[in-house]
């Protein structure tokens, strides 16, 4: 089974920018998300298992806070994992429903 069957949701791809701090506050882009995940491509990745606060930003200037555990963390510096996307899995814990309802509007 590959990560990706194991997802639990599907995945939109959808680029936004977030705010997420680890020693310091860093801004990233997600490249996609769900409706209990997100992948954040940033060479800032976090150590799995940790838990983050993210500040979402929506396109209509909202700005959400959800909290979320890094799932996993890809930093490929070397071949064969040169091409692969850096940054981290995050599973997001009690999704606020306006975020969940910002992911169904994507789905429709």
């Amino acid at each position: 089974m590959t990560f990706n069957d194991r997802r639990k949701s599907l995945r939109v791809a959808k680029r936004l920018e977030v705010k997420f701090n680890s020693t310091a506050e860093n801004t990233a882009i997600t490249n996609d998300l769900s409706a209990n995940g997100m992948f954040i491509a940033t060479c800032k990745g976090i150590e799995p298992g940790s838990t983050i606060d993210i500040k979402l930003n929506l396109p209509n200037a909202e700005a959400l806070t959800i909290s979320g555990k890094v799932i996993r963390s890809i930093k490929p510096v070397t071949p064969p994992d040169a091409g692969m996307q850096k940054g981290m899995g995050v599973e997001i814990m009690a999704p606020p429903s306006d975020y969940i309802n910002y992911i169904q509007s994507l789905l429709e």
